[in-house]
């Protein structure tokens, strides 16, 4: 973790012997904090997206207790964006990689965000807790998911308002969210720098026909360069 705020959250696996244990200093943590709940049920406001994935949504945005199958980990870190620049806290789980300098390239103040990479066994569970609190979970695909520890979990969601985001596979999402393309420019006659990566990033879920974006990730940091790299 690159930032004090994230290295602070890395230790909770390495501090616990025991799932109690772990759960219990999550429990601790995150009593400490105060969600801005935006509401569950179909008459709540959406979690805002960045502009650039916006059309992807049929409301705009993410939907309160709703499940997305999200199979590009350079989309899940742009759908933490702007939640957290409204001042919601996200969180990460089981995704040993996530690298928060690619995060806060993304535009995702870091400072919100709780991460948890090596949750065991226990990865339902930890999301869970942390979607009391927490505006938007994301999932790792390292996790197994039951099909009744996923009902409960949905249940949970709905009764708080949160938003997960599934790193793999997920029965009954609301969405599944991909990158189709990309395209790389910068290169000219075999020389130069890679200087911008247009994307399209498409959506099919149940509630409405497939949609499609495309945007330009330009003047590429090696942070940003590292977040689209981890999505190959």
């Amino acid at each position: 973790m690159e930032t004090g705020a994230a290295r602070a959250w890395d230790a909770v696996d390495a501090s616990a012997s025991s799932r109690a244990e772990v759960l219990a200093e999550l429990n601790g943590r995150i009593r400490s904090m105060q969600k801005a709940t935006l509401g569950a049920g179909a008459e709540a406001p959406v979690v805002p997206v960045v502009s650039e994935l916006r059309d992807l949504f049929p409301g705009g945005g993410l939907r309160p207790g709703g499940v997305y199958e999200v199979l590009s980990p350079l989309l899940a870190t742009m759908l933490l964006a702007e939640a957290t620049r409204a001042g919601d806290w996200v969180a990460v789980v089981g995704m040993p990689d996530f690298s928060a300098a690619a995060a806060a390239s993304a535009g995702v103040d870091i400072a919100r965000v709780v991460v948890v990479p090596h949750p065991g066994g226990q990865g339902i569970r930890v999301s869970a807790t942390l979607a009391d609190v927490m505006s938007i979970v994301v999932l790792g695909e390292a996790a197994d998911v039951g099909a009744g520890e996923a009902q409960r979990l949905e249940a949970r969601l709905r009764r708080t308002g949160s938003v997960l985001l599934r790193l793999g596979e997920w029965a009954g999402a609301e969405d599944r969210l991909a990158v189709a393309e990309r395209q790389w420019s910068g290169i000219r006659a075999g020389h130069g720098h890679l200087a911008a990566c247009q994307v399209t990033a498409t959506a099919r879920g149940r509630a409405a026909a497939p949609r499609r974006v495309t945007f330009v990730l330009s003047e590429m940091s090696d942070a940003r360069d590292g977040l689209e790299h981890s999505n190959e």
